[in-house]
């Protein structure tokens, strides 16, 4: 699993890339973007050198307000790779 942040300086800090890193290790060619910032994207997935990018949007004001982020970014994974019951 590769996990990736795109995100506002001021929150880099909250995005911890390495919780979702270390919840999902067993899954291969698996790559999740996440993306934080005012000017929000839509959630677009693409394929590059074999790895399937998952691209989550993360709410720029819910995120500026938490002081975990965690639970959110978990539960969105989860969501996007249909994890959830």
């Amino acid at each position: 699993m590769v996990v990736v942040k795109i995100v506002e300086e001021q929150l880099a800090d909250k995005i911890d890339t390495e919780y979702i890193e270390d919840q999902f290790s067993h899954l291969e060619n698996i790559g999740i973007v996440f993306v934080c910032a005012l000017e929000g994207e839509a959630d677009a997935d693409y394929v590059e050198d074999g790895i399937r990018y998952i691209v989550i949007n993360l709410p720029y004001e819910q995120i500026r307000q938490l002081k975990d982020s965690r639970q959110m970014m978990l539960a969105k994974v989860k969501e996007r790779l249909g994890l959830v019951a």
